[in-house]
């Protein structure tokens, strides 16, 4: 590795944490750059895992300051998912990709049909009061978002905020910050599981975080300029580039 590949990645991450820490979805461009710069895949897995900790963190500080992060939801839903990812990144060779794609493409366009049936989901908070059952439910999905990011990740930001937007009615600022909580935990354990493994590349993976940590925290700190409108039009845009990248490699 020299100091270009180093460069490429602070930059890379620079740019796509700053919309990544309102919608998620910075993997889906880290890994593939993470792969081309010579890593093999499973190492680029977990490079970025230690690499998108500078989202999570910077985000979270951020998004406290202005607060906008539920902590009940938020401290409930990071037990489950850091088991998750500690057993995702432990199963990493036994799940097949294809289910896996497939279950993704499935619920993702089931959330792009609700979020453009319903105008103000994710825009307007859906106030309800949230009892035992809904914070069980919201832990087992949490537990399994938790899993999918053990053994790869992309996307696992934007499968959090579904349950946060969908589940617990939160608006697209809300679950921003409130996924932060969730996000470090199954990141941290994925990180811890793959560098016990010898998977996870220094030489990339720190200017990776410094890059991850500077476009979440210009990112976080304009949130409320952006707004929910705009950001949930984003994450549509960015529910279609998903479903029509896993489509095209299933086939």
């Amino acid at each position: 590795m020299d100091i270009l590949s180093a460069l490429i990645i602070f930059f890379v991450g620079l740019i796509v944490s700053v919309m990544g820490t309102l919608i998620g979805g910075s993997s889906l461009f880290t890994i593939p750059v993470l792969i081309l710069l010579g890593l093999p895949p499973h190492t680029a897995i977990g490079t970025d895992r230690f690499g998108i900790m500078g989202i999570c963190s910077a985000g979270w500080y951020q998004f406290h300051k202005k607060k906008m992060i539920n902590y009940p939801i938020g401290n409930t839903l990071a037990v489950p998912v850091l088991i998750g990812a500690f057993i995702g990144a432990n199963i990493v060779f036994e799940v097949s990709e294809s289910i896996l794609k497939l279950i993704i493409i499935i619920i993702s366009v089931l959330s792009l049909l609700f979020l453009i049936l319903d105008p103000t989901r994710g825009i307007q908070g859906q106030r309800r009061s949230i009892n035992r059952q809904d914070y069980l439910v919201g832990a087992l999905l949490t537990f399994m978002v938790g899993v999918y990011v053990g053994f790869y990740g992309a996307m696992g930001g934007t499968l959090l905020l579904y349950i946060l937007v969908f589940w617990f009615g939160q608006t697209f600022l809300e679950s921003a910050g409130t996924l932060k909580i969730a996000a470090l935990a199954m990141n941290a354990m994925a990180s811890v599981v793959f560098a016990v493994n010898g998977a996870v590349n220094y030489y990339l993976a720190l200017p990776m975080f410094c890059g991850c940590f500077i476009g979440s925290y210009v990112g976080a700190h304009y949130s409320d300029r952006i707004g929910n409108v705009w950001i949930k039009r984003l994450f549509i845009f960015l529910l279609f580039v998903l479903i029509l990248k896993l489509a095209i490699s299933s086939l």
